[in-house]
């Protein structure tokens, strides 16, 4: 589907009954609410725990009420971060929030990886503690993918992972994903 202003094939919304790209998409939303559109990075790339630089790509949303900043790693299923702000906040500072979150959010791992004495690997949750976005599951409709780490698990393998923990209570908690989140 192409994008009814501008023609590229990026179509993110429908927008009045047109498919638009979020370009033309939050050009009309910016004239609309008498927003600004500063120039910003489309890309960043920061190095995870391992010293892998992962490239993000950068994507803005104008809301009602808020500007929605979003850093998806460029692989399907990758890592995800976001910021939101006021509409009058001041978009540079926003982006740099984005860079400072995705930082923070590359420099903790939540599992590990080894062999077994009989050379057989493994995946196991570290610290008692997973943290993950779920994504949607094209394979599967019935049931999402967890993404952690940066990688996509479906949920079987959610699963396995918590099987060491037979007996454990469990605490599912969802956050948004400009929200901080704690742990």
């Amino acid at each position: 589907m192409k994008c009814t202003i501008c023609g590229i094939d990026a179509v993110h919304v429908q927008y009045d009954g047109q498919p638009l790209c979020m370009d033309c998409y939050n050009a009309i939303m910016a004239e609309k609410l008498d927003v600004d559109l500063p120039e910003l990075p489309n890309t960043f790339s920061v190095a995870d725990t391992n010293d892998t630089q992962r490239i993000f790509e950068v994507e803005r949303l104008l809301m009602g009420t808020a500007i929605l900043l979003t850093a998806r790693e460029r692989w399907e299923h990758g890592y995800e971060f976001a910021v939101d702000g006021e509409l009058d906040a001041d978009q540079h500072i926003l982006f740099d929030k984005l860079k400072a979150k995705t930082k923070r959010g590359l420099l903790k791992t939540y599992l590990k990886t080894g062999k077994y004495s009989n050379g057989q690997p493994y995946t196991a949750v570290k610290e008692h503690h997973l943290k993950g976005v779920l994504s949607y599951n094209e394979t599967d409709s019935e049931a999402p993918l967890v993404i952690i780490d940066g990688k996509p698990y479906n949920w079987e393998e959610v699963g396995g992972l918590l099987m060491a923990f037979e007996g454990f209570q469990v605490k599912i908690e969802m956050k948004e994903l400009a929200e901080e989140y704690d742990g």
